[in-house]
């Protein structure tokens, strides 16, 4: 979550990938009933990353999101991403959540987000990790701002046959 809203699956320690990569981000999700901002995606508008973007973020607030500190922002950016994750969840029933880049740094938005994610499923996934383990079942890399890089040396390492 930073400029764009990307997302990746890995399964049994391999990247699913079908026709083309898959693009998590551009998912359809509801809008706000109060919210009138169009979004910014060029194809989509208000997908997800349409609306709740780093790049999102600003135009909505004419700041940058680390800048940003209404209470109520936050909220609603947490609303469209749980959304989001909500459908990975139901859909590829991830054993861990992995939330990173510069908006996911804002610690109150992972709190929102962890909230929310418990109240949405509303005990439909009854799943003792999720509902009495929610903080160590989403949560930000281990490896900070080194997790892109990191990943990107060992899908180049394993393409070399040097990693296994």
């Amino acid at each position: 979550m930073g400029t764009g809203t990307g997302a990746g699956a890995l399964v049994n320690g391999e990247l699913v990938h079908g026709l083309l990569h898959p693009e998590m981000g551009h998912i359809f999700i509801r809008k706000h009933p109060d919210d009138l901002f169009p979004g910014i995606c060029p194809y989509h508008h208000d997908c997800l990353e349409g609306l709740a973007s780093g790049k999102a973020l600003e135009k909505r607030y004419l700041i940058k999101g680390q800048e940003l500190t209404d209470e109520s922002a936050w909220q609603l950016e947490a609303y469209y991403l749980v959304q989001g994750i909500m459908n990975y969840i139901l859909t590829l029933s991830p054993e861990l959540i992995i939330l990173g880049g510069g908006v996911s740094k804002q610690s109150i938005l992972l709190e929102y987000i962890r909230e929310y994610v418990v109240k949405m499923l509303n005990v439909y996934i009854n799943s003792n990790k999720i509902l009495n383990n929610i903080n160590s079942y989403i949560i930000n890399p281990s490896l900070g701002d080194n997790a892109g890089i990191m990943g990107a040396l060992a899908l180049g390492l394993k393409v070399i046959g040097v990693n296994k």
